[in-house]
């Protein structure tokens, strides 16, 4: 197994690159590279793509969901529906109100921030989703979200812990309704494609 801390754990000069300490998170140390302008390839390219998320306020897999759900009501041959469809409309305006969506921080922290196993070098989006996994156990968000690393990369110093919490707590809940309104429109092929089951996968680990 790849260890680039192994001689080193607290510091370690790697290719040119200087790892440092992130934070650490239910026992385990996770570290970063100190010049983020200087991020190996497979890590930008993913950064890249979950920065174009962050901004739209929800993941591809969630508007490929919402567009299906609106291809589908406007593929009704009898009538349309257009109080559903003002319904999904409202719900993207919604999101372009929210701070921010924590599954997307959660994203994009898997990519920032490694631990002792992984190759920096190298991103696996098989791995990323287990470290997810592990910092969502136990549904204790608010430990996660108030460390210093994540509430910088996620803009969220402004926010009190209270705070924090009451808004963690309201952005999780509106998205599971707007996901439950969306999957009505969905059918059952629809829900076994791997935009669906990524966002089914999201919401139980919720």
């Amino acid at each position: 197994m790849f260890n680039p801390f192994k001689r080193k754990p607290k510091h370690q000069l790697l290719n040119g690159h200087q790892v440092v300490k992130a934070f650490k998170f239910k026992g385990i140390q996770y570290f970063e590279l100190q010049d983020i302008f200087d991020i190996p390839c497979q890590r930008a390219f993913a950064i890249r793509d979950i920065m174009d998320e962050l901004g739209m306020k929800c993941s591809r897999e969630y508007l490929q969901a919402h567009t299906t759900a609106v291809q589908n009501i406007l593929s009704d041959s009898k009538s349309i529906n257009i109080p559903e469809l003002a319904k999904l409309n409202q719900q993207l305006q919604e999101r372009l109100d929210m701070i921010i969506d924590s599954d997307l921080v959660y994203k994009i922290a898997s990519v920032y921030y490694f631990d002792e196993s992984e190759n920096p070098y190298n991103y696996s989006f098989k791995y990323a989703i287990q470290k997810v996994n592990a910092w969502k156990k136990g549904g204790d968000y608010l430990s996660f979200f108030s460390l210093e690393p994540i509430k910088l990369l996620a803009n969220l110093t402004v926010l009190l812990r209270d705070d924090l919490l009451a808004y963690l707590t309201v952005q999780q809940k509106m998205t599971k309704q707007q996901l439950e309104s969306i999957f009505t429109h969905l059918s059952e092929t629809d829900k076994k494609k791997d935009f669906a089951q990524t966002l089914i996968l999201q919401q139980e680990q919720d």
